[in-house]
Parts: C-alpha cells; sequence; structure tokens
C-alpha cells in the first residue's frame, strides 16, 4: 500500500491507488497550493512499481531537488515530490499486501461510509444496492441492479441496466448506456463514485483527437457539415472514445466521399424508423433523444441519449426493424449505410462495444415483446442476460440441436428460419415444421431433462439466444407460470405440424422459398404458356428478367409453377456481396438497386444463389431505360437516353411499344458527371419499380401470375410467429 503525505504532518492517502492529486475538489488528494494545477499528478501503479505522471501542470512536478519537471518517474520510499511550494512524502505500508492487479477493481469513493477496495475475478461483474450483487453500494440513488461490467475482447465493457439515475463515466462525467472502461476512470452512480483499475494489459485509451473549436451544433438547414464538425461531435461517444489517429481519418475520408453517411433532423414526436421497415443505415444520436417503443403499444422499451446508436444488426442483415423509434425531443442523428459501417467496426474497442449493446438491447426487446416473458421482474431479465448467449448461423445446414441428446440450454430465435427435423423408422428424416423470430425450442429437455425430441437445423442464416439450463430452471423456479405457458404453446406446435406429404413437399421447397418476401407464382390451371408474361418483361426492361421453368407446387389455392424471378429473400446475398452499396431493401421489403452506385461488377450476380441476377449490355440497358422515362416522365430512372423517335400515345402503348428507340451509342446522352460507364449492369427483378403495375402480371390474359408471401401458403404449419402467439413445429 502506497502513503503520500502532505507536508510534515497534513493529510494523507493510503489506498492501493491510482490517485490524482490537484486543487480540484475531485481530486483523491486535494492541494491548497495556488501554483498547483486542478488535476497535477498522478501516480499508479505500473506492473510491480509505483510511477508518478505529471498531467501536463502548468508548472510542473519535480522530484527531491531536481530542478527539471518530470513527465514519469517511479517512485521509491522516501522520495518527496514537490508541486509548487507543497511538499508530498511518498512511503509504504509493508504490512498490508498489494491486492492482486491482474484482474479487474473497484474502489468505492462515496458515499464514504461505503468506501471499499473490491477485486473481481468474474468475466461479468454487476454493480448495484442488491447484497447479491459483485460490488455492492450501499445508497439510496444506486439502483438495485444499476450496471453490469463484461470482459470482451477488447476490454472491459459497462453497460446500464435501465438504472433510475443512470451511469456517467469520466471527467466531466458523460452519461452512457454503454462504455469500454479505462484504468483510473471514474463512474458515477446516482450520487455514488467509484474508481475502476483495469489489468495492465488491457493498455490505455488512445489519445483524444485534437480538435479546433468547430464544436457548434450542426444546424438543420444549410450545407452539409464538413468533417471536423462531425468529429467534433463524436468525439465523446463511448463508441467512438478509442478511435486512433488511423480510425477518424478512414471514417472522416468516407464521410467526405460518401453523401449517403448524413445527418437526420428530428423534431419532438417524429418517428425515427418505423417497425416492420427495412432499411440499411446504422444510427447514433448527436443531439436529443430517441425512445425504441413497442410498435403494438407503443410502450418505451429502451432510450438512446447522445452517444448512444441503435440499428446496427438490422442495417448488416438487411432485417426489419422491430421497434418504433421515436424522437423525445428535438433530435439529430448520424445514419452509417451498411457499407460505411466497417470504418466503425474496425477499431477493437467499438466493435466489443457493438456486440456488448446488442446483446443487450436484443434481449430487452425480445423480453417486452414475447408473452413467455410477461411479468418478470427486470432484474430477473438482466440475469438472463448474463447468463445466455447470443449466436450467429451464416448458412442453412448448421445443426443447432441433435435428437436424441440432452438437453444443456433453450433457444429462442431472434431471426431468420429454423426447421425442426425427426428421424423416422424407415431412417428417412421428417421435416415437423420451420421456427423464425419468437419461437421457443429445446425447454421440455431442460425442464423435465429429456432428451431431445427432434433435431433443430437452420435454413439460411439465423440468431438464435441460448439460455443456459441453470438460468432457465432458476426463472422457472421463480415464476411457476411460465411452464404452464410453455406447455400450451407445445400443444400448438403438436397440432400445427405438417402431415408427411407436406414436409416433404416443403422439403423440396428448400430455404429459398421459405425465406422469399415476395414469390411469383404462376396458377398451372389458367395459365394458357402465351408467354406474354415473358415478352413484357422483355420490352419493359431490354432482357427479360423472367424465365418461366422452375418448380410445381401443390398449395391450397392449387397447382403451381414457381419459375425463376427474384424473391426479395429476407436474407438477401446480393446485397451482402455488393462492395458499394448499390443493392437496397424499401421499406416495404422490396430489394432493388440503385445503379447511381452501381459499378457493374457482377458480384452480386454471382453471389445470387438462384441465378436470377443477370447481366445486360449497357446499350440494350439504356435503351429500356429510355423508353420507360418517355414513356414515365415523372419517375427518374438511371441514365436514360433521350427517345427523340417514336411518340406512341398512351401509357400501356407506350410501355410496351415494339416501336423504334434511338440506339443510345448514336444518341446523345446524358451527363454522367465524369463517372465510369461499366460495359454491363446487373438486372433483376424489382416488381417494376417506378412503373405503375408489374408488366408479367398485367400482361397476363387469364391473372394466372402472381405475387404472394409464401409464409401463407400453408398457413400454421409452415412458419410460426412468435412464441404465445404461432409456433411450430418446435422441438421438446
Amino acid at each position: 500500500m502506497i502513503v503520500i503525505r502532505i507536508g510534515d504532518d497534513g493529510p494523507q492517502y493510503r489506498g492501493h491507488g491510482p490517485v490524482v492529486i490537484g486543487r480540484d475538489d475531485a481530486c483523491d488528494l486535494q492541494l491548497a497550493d495556488p501554483i498547483a494545477s486542478r488535476r497535477h499528478l498522478r501516480i499508479h501503479r505500473q506492473g510491480h512499481e509505483w510511477v508518478a505522471e505529471d498531467l501536463d501542470s502548468r508548472n510542473g512536478t519535480r522530484i527531491g531537488d531536481g530542478d527539471r519537471p518530470i513527465t514519469t518517474a517511479i517512485l521509491r520510499a522516501g522520495d518527496v515530490l514537490r508541486v509548487g511550494e507543497t511538499l508530498l512524502y511518498v512511503s509504504f505500508d509493508q504490512t498490508v499486501p498489494d491486492l492482486d492487479l491482474d484482474v479487474l477493481g473497484f474502489t468505492i469513493l462515496e458515499p464514504a461510509s461505503a468506501a471499499a477496495e473490491i477485486r473481481c475475478t468474474r468475466e461479468t461483474v454487476t454493480i448495484g444496492r442488491h447484497p447479491s450483487c459483485d460490488v455492492v453500494v450501499d445508497d439510496p440513488t444506486v439502483s438495485r441492479l444499476h450496471a453490469v461490467v463484461a470482459k470482451t475482447s477488447a476490454g472491459y465493457v459497462i453497460n446500464d441496466q435501465k438504472a433510475t439515475n443512470a451511469v456517467y463515466v469520466g471527467e466531466p462525467p458523460e452519461r452512457i448506456t454503454a462504455a469500454v472502461l479505462y484504468d483510473g476512470q471514474i463512474i458515477r452512480l446516482g450520487t455514488a463514485r467509484l474508481r475502476v483499475h483495469v489489468p495492465a494489459e488491457i493498455g490505455k485509451p488512445p489519445e483524444p483527437p485534437r480538435i479546433s473549436q468547430a464544436t457548434m451544433m450542426i444546424p438543420a438547414v444549410g450545407p452539409r457539415p464538413v468533417a471536423e464538425v462531425i468529429q467534433a461531435q463524436l468525439a465523446k461517444a463511448p463508441l467512438f472514445q478509442g478511435f486512433s489517429e488511423e480510425d477518424w481519418t478512414l471514417f472522416l475520408t468516407a464521410y467526405d466521399r460518401d453523401t449517403e453517411l448524413h445527418i437526420e433532423h428530428f423534431a419532438a414526436g417524429d418517428v425515427a424508423c418505423e417497425a416492420a421497415r427495412f432499411d440499411s443505415y446504422f444510427r447514433v444520436v448527436l443531439k436529443g433523444c430517441i425512445e425504441a417503443r413497442d410498435p403494438d403499444s407503443d410502450q418505451a422499451l429502451l432510450t438512446h441519449q447522445k452517444g448512444d446508436f441503435f440499428g446496427l444488426i438490422e442495417a448488416k442483415k438487411s432485417l426489419a426493424r422491430t421497434t418504433r423509434h421515436v424522437a423525445v425531443e428535438e433530435s439529430q442523428v448520424l445514419c452509417l449505410p451498411r457499407h460505411q459501417i466497417r470504418y466503425v467496426e474496425r477499431n477493437a474497442a467499438a466493435r466489443a462495444l457493438l456486440a456488448e449493446r446488442h446483446k443487450e438491447e436484443s434481449w430487452r426487446v425480445m423480453a417486452a415483446q414475447l408473452p413467455i416473458f410477461e411479468g418478470v421482474p427486470v432484474e430477473i431479465i438482466s440475469d438472463l442476460i448474463q447468463r445466455s448467449e447470443i449466436d450467429f448461423y451464416d448458412k442453412a445446414g448448421m445443426v443447432l440441436i441433435h435428437e436424441g441428446e440432452t438437453g444443456e440450454s433453450v433457444g429462442i430465435v431472434r431471426d431468420g428460419f429454423l426447421k425442426v427435423v425427426k428421424k423416422q423408422e424407415s431412417g428417412e428424416d421428417r421435416i415437423l415444421g420451420y421456427m423464425r423470430g419468437g419461437d421457443v425450442f429445446g425447454e421440455t429437455a431442460v425442464v423435465d431433462d429429456s432428451p431431445r425430441s427432434a433435431s433443430v437445423i437452420t435454413a439460411g442464416k439465423a440468431e438464435v439466444v441460448k439460455i443456459d439450463k441453470d438460468a432457465f430452471r432458476d426463472l422457472c423456479a421463480q415464476h411457476p407460470e411460465i411452464p404452464e405457458r410453455l406447455a400450451r404453446l407445445d400443444q400448438e406446435r403438436k397440432d400445427s405440424r405438417p402431415d408427411p406429404a407436406l414436409a416433404q413437399q416443403l422439403e423440396k421447397w428448400g430455404q429459398g422459398f421459405i425465406q422469399a418476401d415476395a414469390l411469383l407464382l404462376m396458377d398451372l390451371e389458367t395459365c394458357v404458356k402465351c408467354d406474354l408474361c415473358v415478352q413484357a418483361c422483355e420490352e419493359l426492361h431490354g432482357e427479360s428478367r423472367l424465365i418461366r421453368r422452375g418448380i410445381e407446387l401443390e398449395t391450397p389455392m392449387g397447382t403451381h409453377l414457381a419459375p425463376a424471378a427474384c424473391r426479395h429473400c429476407d436474407d438477401p446475398l446480393c446485397m451482402f456481396s455488393c462492395p458499394t452499396g448499390a443493392i437496397k431493401r424499401r421499406p416495404e421489403g422490396e430489394i432493388y438497386i440503385d445503379y447511381d452506385l452501381c459499378t457493374g461488377v457482377g458480384a452480386c450476380a454471382l453471389a445470387c444463389p438462384y441465378d436470377n441476377i443477370h447481366m445486360i449490355e449497357t446499350h440494350k440497358f439504356d435503351a429500356a431505360q429510355a423508353k420507360k422515362q418517355s414513356a414515365h416522365p415523372d419517375h427518374n430512372f438511371f441514365r436514360p437516353y433521350p427517345d427523340q423517335g417514336v411518340k406512341p400515345q398512351g401509357l400501356l402503348q407506350r410501355l410496351l411499344a415494339f416501336g423504334r428507340v434511338e440506339d443510345p451509342q448514336q444518341a446523345p446522352a446524358k451527363s454522367d458527371d465524369g463517372k465510369h460507364v461499366p460495359a454491363s449492369y446487373p438486372i433483376k427483378c424489382d416488381m417494376c419499380d417506378g412503373l405503375p403495375f408489374m408488366g408479367c402480371v398485367h400482361a397476363c390474359p387469364t391473372g394466372a401470375a402472381m405475387r404472394v408471401d409464401p409464409t401463407q401458403l400453408h398457413g400454421a404449419g409452415v412458419v410460426g410467429a412468435g412464441a404465445g402467439k404461432r409456433t411450430s413445429g418446435g422441438p421438446s
């Protein structure tokens, strides 16, 4: 233990450090010397040595009789530090053993009645007023469970547990929802103050960027703010505090280059993001407050303050928003498109912060929306968060549960699709059904200690929450109504299982049909095979995006053909492969190509597992675009060449006219602003984006062509819709 005394008989500090010395009231050892700076020097352990570090003080720190100010110096017993006219005497109390500095530690500074030194060897540490917490802070302004600190690959991350008085970190204190902790930082919980000790191998935060006075708030109107202003707004946000100079350079260069990285302004009450809508932006709150609300009850689930962020997974994985985000007050939000998120994730601290926050937010929203968690206190949900994990599976065919094995966890589908398979006496696998977001599986085997009754396999990309067996049993013991709810769900699953013939057809369909958002079907009982649908597609788009061959399906609606055409997948591999973010999804779910961003490299065509994207020569593409532009001048089609030849009358006649269109290679082109024009562009079915009807459906003389939601073809027996609402085929 180090002992630092002011003068011969002045106040002293006794402890394990780190200790900050200066004139400021918040210093651990306060000086009355006017020559001393407010925060003059810091003394802390570095390995097995005690080190004095001058904090860029105005008049410097000296040791003994030396005249040269120090930057850092190793201290020995008997050393005398000079701060202005004040002498600080250094000694060590060998009767008190040093604390283990290789583990996370907390020093409770206030309230004085709760002062203590605590070392924590667990990777997840709870802080709060309740006696069950790892760090107990006995103060009425501290919540029962106030914060959780979790160890990650980039260090320790603190998460606010929706505490009444929030969590503040640093000097001056900044309110946070989540932040990476660094050695010596001050944590404020209500009126309580704690200092955190982080093991030396975690390292120190990078030097903060040198920012000029361009820290004014961003105006709601006017030109786009320069990169320096954006940096000034983000520098104190926890997500960006660990940025190195290289990280900032790459991020700000991306901002200067890409106008899609932009700022949105909201008045109080405005909807920032609507539930069940798609968009491709990850958002950081620059000003104000954004609430995540349940779309049904309008209940506030999460609050995002200045510096918080939301929407990472939805943007990266092209998922629909599960909550409605509403501005509580005038707010500003920085929107990062999917392809620019990599400039944040390349920083290890930011990446760890995003992962921990995603787990926290996913659980909070899921617990609020699923009926099985109704009435469960927030403290128990917080405990479940720490005793669970979220796994992401990036392809179909990955086995999550094996039939017959012992149950070690309960799963909840957060997103994606799973299929439930049971082995028959004949040795064949029978599909019992599919599960989607909100469905629960594996609970019976955990509660009853019975073998798994079926296997669970991914049917594409999926994200699954796994709750530890002991944690789930504790939950059921505390809330006996939960096993009763799950028993009812299990019975619903058994009642909704498809018959064997339907199960075989589901397997024949494959994941592409189950995950389609808009499936094109042709009723073979009314189709006369005139090919007008294919011809209409070719006339509208230069080449047909529709090939009238595929799989025949027996549905309750009759016999249908699913031809080769874009299915607007829930899991669009084309979108994830695009290097420029040109492939996007509309709020309603349709996937389209933003040709202003397309470079024609063809990565999307290679990535599509159903061969539904093709490359078309630029001159053919431009001719089709010119025809659509001339027929529908109110819509801005990409790079249309002016059609100065044929001027047919009537919208339908103009769209489907077989008349001459000027060859764009011979006609003057509209300006491309100096951009490279590729030799070919990708085309896919975009449901005739920008046109007043879908050509194939409109041209069909018998009404045989239609777009449908595949999850409705077989009702509840195909895909579940959330625990406690409608489920299918889950194993015990």
